[in-house]
This record gives structure tokens, C-alpha cells and sequence, in this order.
């Protein structure tokens, strides 16, 4: 992988029940520092477009280093630029600087030119790259260096398409020509240089595709639904609306909109088409005479079926170690993968990890990650078991147990696997570096399994408990399995709660998943197991963990949220579910769900599109808005005075992610009129095409990857959104991004 991939942790907040997303300590996914506002790019033009490139400031700028085995650090020596080369790996990437932050314009002609030395002879390579899919190289090529300073110079065109953020790459490890036995040593490199020389045939800009300016949920509304669209514009008020059957071009409504309203999250005047008194099944859209029209959607009692399936069976394709069914799954089957021992970091000790879902797009597995996306299924599952049948059309299908059940179950027993004999449970297993874009039966890196963590101990206790108690009637050894996994990982998490968060170790360069507070994880552990234990009839146990919540938890001190960073609400959800709750921590429980609930609904109400997400859309937003949803259908079964409203709030934000949103995209790969077509997803990217069903991250205004900030810059926080797949912070997909969305559809199918 000639490369470098980001993922910057989402942030858990109460007001969007953010928690999407990995770090690798103060960046991202892997390697790059971030640099906090975003800021102006180079432009193709006469002036050097490598910003500081003689390192006349002292620094070594916007100047980074990707490692994938090896270890390099940058600093400002005598002028020039040192790449301290501590370990040179066995790629030749395995070290590389890099540097982002220009534009190159397709029919454009550029020269480029550097000064490098170094301390020992060695060759590098230098390559201008796409920072994204396959990672190839625009143009590039392979250098000798040695102890005199040599001056590289070529003239290259731009023969591909324009790309806003490419990247100019410095590799530096075991480069063809290099010596066998290359060890520490400094490159020292200086006076970069990169300027256009002819834009005479400089490509025509390619046009945006045309959006819409009314905006609806793509997929369409039940007939009982209520039903909105939001209308973008100037001089709003009032003017006529109607919405138009495709089939037969009759008007099966007419109307006004509401008074308009201005929108800052979007920078937009809205109003609000409200078409309501539509329950004839068929196809529609809203036509005005100003305005435009909308997509078509449909009107029917099924209209979620499909995508409740699509989004469900994207699981199975996502299964590490075993090989997939290519009669489900088409072109994105795959052999098995993976399934080799995995090493415990740090020893000479080997496990068998078993099974398990690749947890976005990479091919890590994660704990905290999948216990977020276990969960919700099962949560699922439990408020509408109905909804679930043993007949989805899978290898599995027709064993007497529910196809979700079943399919959860893989996951459930990957995380057994990774439970120490202590009861502790291991962080994470991958590669010590993220794969090539490839399917994931062509890794064939080494698998090192992760330190254990609070964190991923009180998730998996969590979860375990749950399963455990939904899994009973269906399969008693795995009820017995699950709640034995449950019971141990707890008395561990209580042994060590105080201990300190998970940190990727030096030379694994995968999702961290950091988390300094487990107070959340015990909180919900011990609430599960609670349920679990009194669903039994087990009441001393049960008892035993009531005491444990009012003696340990700190309600007040649990991390907000319904991610894999803070699980507060679902503690306090289950909890409150519970028989024989302490009335003080049950009164804290409910403040703290009130007070998120006023915040939700205030943002909710305050959006002309009905997001929940306020202001700032944070990575990951389409699981923050799906999360909200849940909350609320939660908040719905605690109130029934409110379940109307909470459960119509709670369906805005599935129109949001399905199309009614200021970006006009519907956010699942393969539905709707305009879906995301470029993921950033590895088996999507070596099919060729997405995977259908996926939701993706969706409008991140923190622009948190090279192609957001180059091509979003100044964009309103709501459409901060670009389908490309070099844009990882906003089309990236995730198993726990699928989870809400699988969740919060079984309320709305039939």
C-alpha cells in the first residue's frame, strides 16, 4: 500500500450522541497530524505550490510520516528537512513523508524538482499519488541517493482527471536497490519546488450533478406516515406545491408551503411541503412552479422492506476467517481470510481468534466497535421480534433460529475468543498496518491481537448479558457460552476499573478506539446483567449487581452517548427497565436522559431538515442522527403519553439519512436516485462498485481528510459531504454505522 489512510475519532457528545470513529492517539486512523482550521490550499499557478518547501521557517510544516513496519520521525536540521530513518522496514513504504495540500489539474503540465542526500547510499522513490483507492501514482519514479546532495528534476502532464488532493509522497524504506542490510540513518531532502509551466490544454471542469431543491426521503413514506419535504429557495411562503402521481401524471395533491425560515446549518431558506393527506399507495414526487421538483419516492407499507434486508444482510459480507456465499453476496465473495493464529503483542504467545465482522473499511476487528453493532441488532431483535423470521435468504436461513440471531452470533463468538483466562478481553485484532485496497482473502500480513482494555471488557459483558438472554429460548449452549463470557468479563472490569485507557502500541498503526473513561461501560455491563439475572429468576445475582451499580457507578460521570466511545444511554436505558432500582440512581438516570432528550429535540425542531445534530456535523453524523433516533423510540417505550411524538421525531431522522437532507443524497450505497457511489470501502473498491446497503458517514464540517478539506472549504456544516473515495471521513462505512440504521428501520417495517 503505497499510502496513507486517516480516521479521526468522533467526538461523544449529549446533544448528537456522536461516537463514531477511530484515532491513533492525537490524529487518526493511522498516521497524519491534524492541523485544526482548515487552511487555504495551493493552487495550480506560477507561485511554488509546496508551501514552504526550503524550510526557511524552521519546520517542517504540513510536512508528515506514514510507517507500515518501519519508523521514521522529521525534524528541521541546517536548513533542510531530516527523515531520521530509526528501522526501514521490509516495503518500500514502509517509511514515508509525505506532504498534502495542493492541486493537480488534469492537461496541465507541471515541473518538479527537490534536493536530496544522505547519510548512507540508498535509493528512494518519489511519487505524486491519488490519496485514495488504489493509491497509484500520477507520476513517480526511483532515485539513487547518496552522501552528495543530488538534484531531482522531472516535467510531468496531468493526464488523469483533476484531483483537488493528491499527494506528494517520499518513499523511503526498502526501495529496490536498497542494500540488504539498511539500518538507521537520515535523508536529508530540501528546496522542493512544484509549479505549473502550461495550463493550455487545461480540462474543462466537470459539472456538479444537478440537485434538486426539494428534498424528500428517496425511498418513500408508509401511508400512514406523516409527510414532509423541504423546499430551498428564495420567496417561499405560500407559494403552491403539488405532488404528481409518475404513473398516471394525475395531481394527487395540491397545497402551500409553510412560512419560510432560514436554515444556518445548511446556509439555506427553507420551507416545508407537507403532503400528508397522500395515502394512496404509488409513485410520486412534489412539483412547484418555482422551485423545481423532487425525486421519486414511493408511497406503500413496504417501502422499507427491501433496505431493511439489504442493510441487515451487508453483515454476512462483511465476515472475517470463514469464506462467504457468492449466491448471497455476488461479486464481493470472498475465500476465508484471516485465519491464521493471532499473536498477543509484546509475547511469543499465539491465540486462535475466531470469526467475526471487518469492521469498516478496513479489515480490523475491533470490540468496542462490534459490541455497539451487536447490540443494536439485538436491541432490534428484542422491541420488534416480530419483524425478524429465520427466512432472509441466507446460507443459514431455515435452522429454527431468527437470520438476525444468527448472524449476530458470529460476532458474539469472535468476542469470546478474545476473552483472556483473567476475564479481561482483548482491545482489538489486525494487522499491525492497514491492508492494501484488496479483498481481505489477499492480506496476508500476520495478525497481533492487542493489549485487553476496560473498555472492550465492559462492552463485551454488556453485550454478552444481552445475548445471553435473547439466545436462551433459541440455543442453550450459547446462552451458557454468552453469560459465562458476561459473568467474567465483569468481575474483571470491577477489578480494574480505575485502570488506565487503551493506546495503540508504538508500531501498530490500526483504529485505536481510544477511551480514558470506562465508568459508562461499567455502568452498562452491570445494568445488562441485572436484566439477564432477573429474567432468569436469578434474583441473589441480580441483587448482587444492583448493589454493584449504586456502590460503583457515578451516573453523572458515565460518558454520554449510544457509540463505541460512550454507551451511557444504553446503561441508563436498561437500567431503568429493571426491577428494584435504588431510587436516587434511578433519579439521576432519568436527569440525565432528560437533559439529552431536551437537546435532541430542540435541535430536531430547530432544523428545517429535522436533524437532531445542532450545529456541528461531527464523522460520522448519519450514525449520530440514526442514534438519536434510537433514543428516542427508547425515550417512546419509557413514556407512552410521548410515544406519538418521540416516534415521529425518531422517523425524521430516517427520512434524513434517506434522501430529506440538505446534501440531496440518500446516504445507503445502491437506493435511492442519488446514493453514494464511491465508498470508502476495500471490497468496493476492488469489485469496482459498491455493496448495496451500506450508510456511509455522511456531512462531517470538521473536513477531517486532504479531499474534504480541498474541495469543502467554506461549504455550510450541513452539506460538507463529497462521495469520493479518497474522502474517508465522509464515505467511509463501518459495521456500527449499519447497526443504528438495521435498529431504527424494524420500527417502520412490517
Amino acid at each position: 500500500m503505497r499510502k496513507w489512510l486517516a480516521w479521526v475519532m468522533c467526538m461523544t457528545l449529549v446533544f448528537s450522541l456522536a461516537g463514531c470513529g477511530k484515532s491513533n492517539s492525537s490524529s487518526s486512523k493511522a498516521d497524519a497530524t491534524e492541523e485544526g482550521a482548515t487552511e487555504e490550499l495551493a493552487s495550480a499557478s506560477s507561485d511554488n505550490m509546496i508551501m514552504n518547501g526550503d524550510f526557511s521557517d524552521g519546520t517542517v510544516g504540513k510536512w508528515s510520516t506514514y510507517t507500515n513496519g518501519g519508523d521514521a520521525s522529521l525534524s528541521v536540521k541546517d536548513g533542510e528537512m531530516a527523515i531520521h530513518i530509526l528501522r526501514p522496514g521490509t516495503l518500500d513504504y514502509a517509511v514515508q513523508a509525505y506532504y498534502d495540500g495542493f492541486a493537480l489539474d488534469s492537461g496541465c503540465k507541471y515541473d518538479f524538482s527537490f534536493d536530496v542526500h544522505s547519510d548512507v547510499d540508498r535509493f528512494g522513490e518519489w511519487r505524486m499519488q491519488i490519496n485514495g483507492g488504489d493509491y497509484h501514482a500520477y507520476t513517480s519514479d526511483i532515485v539513487e541517493i547518496k552522501n552528495d546532495v543530488s538534484h531531482v528534476q522531472m516535467e510531468f502532464e496531468m493526464t488523469e482527471a483533476s484531483d483537488p488532493a493528491p499527494r506528494l509522497c517520499l518513499n523511503l524504506g526498502m526501495v529496490e536497490g536498497c542494500p540488504s542490510d539498511l539500518g538507521e540513518h537520515t535523508v536529508y531532502v530540501d528546496n522542493f519546488d512544484l509549479h505549473l509551466v502550461d495550463d493550455s490544454n487545461k480540462a474543462a471542469d466537470v459539472e456538479e450533478v444537478e440537485k434538486p431543491d426539494i428534498n424528500v426521503n428517496q425511498l418513500g413514506y408508509k401511508i400512514g406516515d406523516v409527510k414532509k419535504a423541504v423546499v430551498r429557495g428564495d420567496d417561499l411562503s405560500g407559494k403552491a406545491f403539488k405532488v404528481v402521481n409518475i404513473d398516471t401524471e394525475e395531481t394527487a395533491f395540491e397545497g402551500k408551503l409553510s412560512d419560510e425560515q432560514p436554515n444556518p446549518t445548511s446556509g439555506e431558506t427553507v420551507a416545508i411541503a407537507d403532503f400528508s393527506d397522500v395515502k394512496e399507495g404509488g409513485k410520486y414526487k412534489v412539483v412547484t412552479d418555482d422551485f423545481g421538483e423532487s425525486y421519486e419516492f414511493e408511497i406503500g407499507d413496504d417501502v422499507y422492506d427491501s433496505l431493511a434486508a439489504k442493510t441487515l444482510q451487508w453483515f454476512y459480507s462483511q465476515r472475517c476467517e470463514c469464506a462467504t456465499d457468492k449466491n448471497t453476496v455476488g461479486d464481493f465473495a470472498h475465500d476465508a481470510c484471516h485465519t491464521g493464529k493471532a499473536k498477543l503483542y509484546g509475547t511469543d504467545k499465539v491465540i486462535d481468534v475466531e470469526k467475526g465482522w471487518h469492521d469498516a473499511g478496513d479489515y480490523g476487528r475491533y470490540v468496542v466497535a462490534g459490541a455497539k453493532a451487536a447490540y443494536d441488532l439485538l436491541d432490534a431483535f428484542e422491541n420488534n421480534r416480530e419483524k425478524f423470521d429465520d427466512d432472509l435468504g441466507m446460507p443459514y436461513s431455515g435452522n429454527k433460529i431468527p437470520d438476525i440471531l444468527d448472524e449476530v452470533k458470529y460476532e458474539l463468538d469472535f468476542m469470546v475468543s478474545m476473552q483472556a483466562k483473567d476475564g479481561g478481553v482483548y482491545h482489538k485484532v489486525t494487522t499491525a498496518a492497514f491492508a492494501d485496497a484488496v479483498m481481505p482473502d489477499k492480506v496476508d500480513a500476520d495478525l497481533v491481537v492487542c493489549p485487553v482494555s476496560n473498555t472492550a471488557t465492559g462492552a463485551c459483558a454488556a453485550v454478552m448479558a444481552k445475548a445471553a438472554r435473547l439466545i436462551r429460548g433459541y440455543d442453550k449452549e450459547a446462552y451458557f457460552k454468552y453469560r459465562s463470557c458476561a459473568e467474567k468479563a465483569e468481575e474483571y472490569l470491577k477489578k480494574h476499573v480505575n485502570d488506565s485507557g487503551f493506546k495503540n502500541p508504538e508500531d501498530v498503526t490500526t483504529g485505536e478506539y481510544p477511551d480514558e473513561n470506562a465508568m459508562d461501560e461499567l455502568f452498562w455491563s452491570l445494568s445488562e446483567l441485572v436484566k439477564m439475572c432477573q429474567a432468569d429468576n436469578d434474583n441473589e445475582a441480580a441483587n448482587k449487581y444492583l448493589k454493584d451499580i449504586k456502590d460503583l457507578v457515578k451516573v453523572k460521570s458515565s460518558t454520554s452517548g449510544m457509540g463505541w466511545q460512550g454507551v451511557g444511554y444504553y446503561a441508563a436505558f436498561t437500567y431503568l427497565s429493571c426491577d428494584g432500582i435504588d431510587s436516587k440512581v434511578k433519579k439521576d438516570t432519568e436527569d440525565y436522559l432528560d437533559y439529552a432528550r431536551e437537546n435532541i429535540i430542540k435541535n430536531i425542531n430547530d432544523d428545517g431538515y429535522q436533524s437532531a445534530m445542532g450545529e456541528t456535523y461531527y464523522w460520522g453524523s448519519n450514525m449520530s442522527i440514526l442514534n438519536n433516533g434510537m433514543f428516542l423510540m427508547k425515550s417512546a417505550a419509557l413514556d407512552e403519553s410521548k410515544k406519538d411524538e418521540y416516534s415521529e421525531l425518531a422517523k425524521e431522522q430516517i427520512n434524513y439519512v434517506l434522501g430529506k437532507n440538505a446534501t440531496s443524497y440518500c446516504y445507503v450505497t445502491g437506493f435511492g436516485s442519488l446514493c453514494p457511489e464511491n465508498p470508502h470501502h476495500r471490497p468496493s473498491q476492488s469489485v469496482g462498485k459498491a455493496y448495496p446497503g451500506m450508510i456511509v458517514g455522511g456531512a462531517n464540517s470538521n473536513l477531517e481528510d486532504p479531499y474534504a478539506k480541498a474541495t469543502l472549504n467554506k461549504v455550510a456544516a450541513a452539506k460538507c459531504y463529497v462521495d469520493n473515495v479518497q474522502s474517508y471521513s465522509c464515505n467511509e462505512v463501518t459495521i456500527y454505522w449499519n447497526s443504528p440504521l438495521v435498529n431504527l428501520l424494524s420500527y417502520y417495517t412490517d
